[in-house]
């Protein structure tokens, strides 16, 4: 009798628990609120949470420049595009959101997300000849030299996936979005349209690497145990150039001890970088040429 009773109370006690999941369930989608959102949202969502604190504690170092996608590698859209225009650049590239100009990059008036014009273009075809603008939503701006978790919390409470940052003039510097801020606690995040980067820096000798230019400074002289003068730049390919402006590829720079090569550039812009120790000149052991035997003349007496 007394496991019926004990069984029976452990069935009530699950479908308990069942019931209040269900109800919490419920409110968190009701009106107002949205009832789902991606996978970076998600993870900010818990990650912002006091128990992730110690997560979070690996943006606190960190601006917004060492997350963003700069200026020269945003994809975005002109505001004239019309929809099928836009269509065949997001078949190559497969972002959410992209950013729209107006004539240059320095001119963003907002973001598109492409779902919402995919699902109106699948409704009514007639959305293809129209121009881009019509889908544009605003955009929250915020200077490059955000903290990172400053950053995050303005995402959070603007509801927004997408930030663009200015620099010092004004001009794009360029975007965030939530998952570049996720990847820096979590590593990268790849889905079916993704092609896996190389990592930031790999070994391929003793103090030897093969880099990134968009490794950190301060984490490649915190790697190679040396100073490296990172006040106005924050990535490896920046301070090449602060270095040497005009380096071409296949061109070095020496710096403490150090030998940066420039292995891959487009247009200006350094991609990779080989880094290596430059080894210390080997002792002359080879004995000094002997001093000359001087022989006496022979003394005439």
């Amino acid at each position: 009798m007394d496991i019926w009773i004990g069984l029976i109370a452990v069935i009530l006690l699950a479908l308990s628990f069942t019931a209040i999941r269900y109800v919490k369930r419920k409110e968190s989608t009701e009106p107002g609120e949205p009832p789902s959102r991606g996978r970076s949202s998600a993870l900010l969502a818990e990650l912002s949470g006091a128990e992730h604190e110690n997560h979070l504690s690996l943006l606190e170092n960190r601006t917004a420049t060492e997350v963003m996608v700069p200026r020269t590698e945003m994809v975005y859209f002109e505001q004239e595009d019309t929809v099928r225009d836009c269509i065949s650049l997001f078949r190559e590239t497969k972002f959410t959101r992209y950013p729209v100009a107006d004539g240059d990059k320095d001119r963003i008036i907002g973001f598109v997300n492409f779902k919402e014009v995919i699902a109106e273009y699948v409704t009514d075809p007639v959305v293809g000849s129209k121009s881009i603008k019509h889908f544009v939503r605003p955009m929250t701006r915020m200077i490059d030299s955000t903290p990172v978790h400053e950053l995050l919390s303005k995402m959070q409470a603007d509801r927004t996936q997408m930030v663009m940052l200015i620099n010092e003039y004004g001009g794009t510097a360029g975007i965030v979005t939530s998952e570049d801020i996720v990847e820096v606690i979590v590593g990268d995040l790849y889905d079916e349209f993704d092609v896996a980067e190389p990592p930031l820096i790999q070994q391929i000798g003793e103090v030897h690497y093969i880099a990134s230019s968009k490794m950190p400074v301060a984490e490649t002289a915190q790697l190679l145990r040396i100073e490296m003068n990172d006040e106005d730049v924050d990535t490896l390919g920046g301070w090449v150039l602060t270095e040497n402006y005009d380096i071409q590829p296949g061109e070095s720079i020496e710096h403490n001890g150090f030998l940066f090569t420039v292995l891959q550039m487009e247009d200006h812009q350094i991609r990779h970088v080989e880094i290596q120790r430059i080894p210390e000149p080997e002792a002359d052991h080879s004995s000094e040429s002997s001093a000359a035997i001087v022989l006496a003349e022979p003394h005439n007496a």
